[in-house]
């Protein structure tokens, strides 16, 4: 367990039938308990503290990856295996463009392609 968090294998769901018999509670209310059961099972909280510490990078890592030339010649190599011939000048093309808009439009510079 990479988190040290031991997996709850009972959802309780009682809880939510508790909510849900409550004729006081507006349907905005139950949902906003229903979203507390949840919050509380998943430990939204305690996620939310990992992804910001453990994960923060993540962002940066993936632009990095998918601005590669490395992803390139990826994305060229399952063209060529999934395509026939005639098409892979066309489908590298359009998956380039895709990809290099994507990267733009975070504010780098796409690699050069390797072909």
């Amino acid at each position: 367990m990479v988190a040290g968090r031991r997996p709850r294998l009972d959802l309780e769901t009682r809880a939510y039938f508790d909510v849900g018999d409550r004729d006081e509670l507006s349907y905005e209310e139950k949902l906003a308990a229903y979203r507390a059961l949840a919050d509380d099972y998943f430990e939204a909280d305690r996620y939310a503290e990992f992804c910001a510490t453990s994960l923060a990078h993540v962002d940066e890592l993936v632009l990095e990856w998918v601005a590669s030339p490395e992803l390139d010649a990826l994305l060229v190599d399952t063209v060529r295996r999934l395509y026939p011939s005639h098409e892979h000048e066309r489908f590298v093309a359009h998956f380039r463009g895709l990809v290099g808009q994507w990267v733009s439009e975070q504010g780098v510079e796409p690699a050069p392609s390797a072909s």
